[in-house]
């Protein structure tokens, strides 16, 4: 069997090791050690660019309606008002004009319409 500096030659110089050397280096490698001591943290690294935005979710369902209130109490009676003073009868009016539209309003009334048809 090859010693450890023996397997090391091998495999450092770039030689191709054999199947014989691959069975000694399992046999010379031995037990793990313990682990050793963590050591110093690191500086901390730049933060990373913020990631893109999602696509916006669709709207939730309506919720279903609350149940009914219980019916309130009845509110007090309002006061009642003062009593209105009922007024005398007026004299009649004078008679008004016959009901023929001047042409003035007559041409104002046949332009409304033809708008209105048009």
């Amino acid at each position: 069997m090859a010693t450890k500096d023996e397997l090391k030659e091998v495999f450092v110089t770039g030689a191709i090791p054999k199947e014989q050397d691959f069975h000694d280096l399992i046999d010379v490698a031995g037990e793990q050690g313990p682990q050793g001591p963590e050591g110093p943290r690191g500086p901390a690294g730049a933060d990373g660019e913020d990631g893109a935005q999602g696509p916006k979710g669709d709207p939730g369902a309506d919720g279903e309606d609350g149940a009914q209130g219980p019916k309130g109490d009845p509110g007090a009676d309002g006061e009642e008002g003062a009593q209105g003073h009922k007024g005398d009868k007026g004299d009649p009016g004078a008679d008004g004009a016959d009901g023929f539209p001047t042409e003035a309003q007559w041409n104002d009334l046949v332009a409304r319409v033809e708008a209105l048809e048009g």
